[in-house]
């Protein structure tokens, strides 16, 4: 049983393996560095002890996304605190026609996933939308449900169990060992 994501140039669709490993000092230095990110990755939110950063990486070490996922204190779920594509491949910084990568947000997801079982939380996830279009793809194509708010929000909450989210997972893992690792992993649900 592994995990095995890719993501997609988007220059001629094809596969790309990568790696989700914990990030490195120097990984999160690179996003101080032009192109620069869009996140502080330094901020005191992010570097609260009870939250793990990820890097993803494509097999030539090209860093491709860094992600923030911190586990709820009841071990009920993971929260994925934060999610970030590349200058070159992120929708908000590049055209979309220009951009080096898709799926990456479909993987960090699909990590979370995997996260959240590896850590006891049955493969539930949470995170937050941060436009109404990231909201309707959330919906529509990971079947994750909204969470209603009891307060004004910019952005909308959503919770991906590990039943109705696993299109994302499908979505991210190699042909060679996807049926394997979702048939053992939902029968351990």
């Amino acid at each position: 049983m592994f995990f095995a994501p890719y993501i997609v140039r988007c220059s001629d669709s094809s596969s790309v393996q990568v790696k989700i490993d914990t990030a490195l000092a120097a990984d999160i230095s690179a996003t101080h560095n032009a192109p620069l990110w869009q996140t502080n990755w330094d901020s005191p939110l992010l570097s609260d002890p009870s939250v793990q950063k990820y890097a993803m990486k494509t097999e030539d070490g090209e860093l491709v996304a860094l992600a923030a996922y911190q586990i709820s204190g009841r071990k009920a779920y993971v929260y994925i605190l934060y999610a970030e594509s590349a200058p070159a491949s992120n929708p908000v910084l590049t055209k979309k026609a220009e951009r080096k990568y898709c799926g990456i947000g479909a993987a960090l997801i699909a990590f979370g996933i995997k996260f959240s079982i590896d850590n006891g939380c049955r493969g539930d996830v949470v995170f937050d939308a941060k436009t109404d279009e990231l909201a309707k793809h959330y919906a529509e194509d990971f079947g994750a449900k909204r969470i209603p708010q009891r307060s004004e929000r910019r952005t909308e909450t959503f919770y991906a169990c590990r039943r109705g989210c696993l299109v994302a997972v499908l979505k991210v893992l190699s042909r060679g060992g996807a049926g394997t690792w979702i048939k053992r992993t939902m029968h351990n649900m």
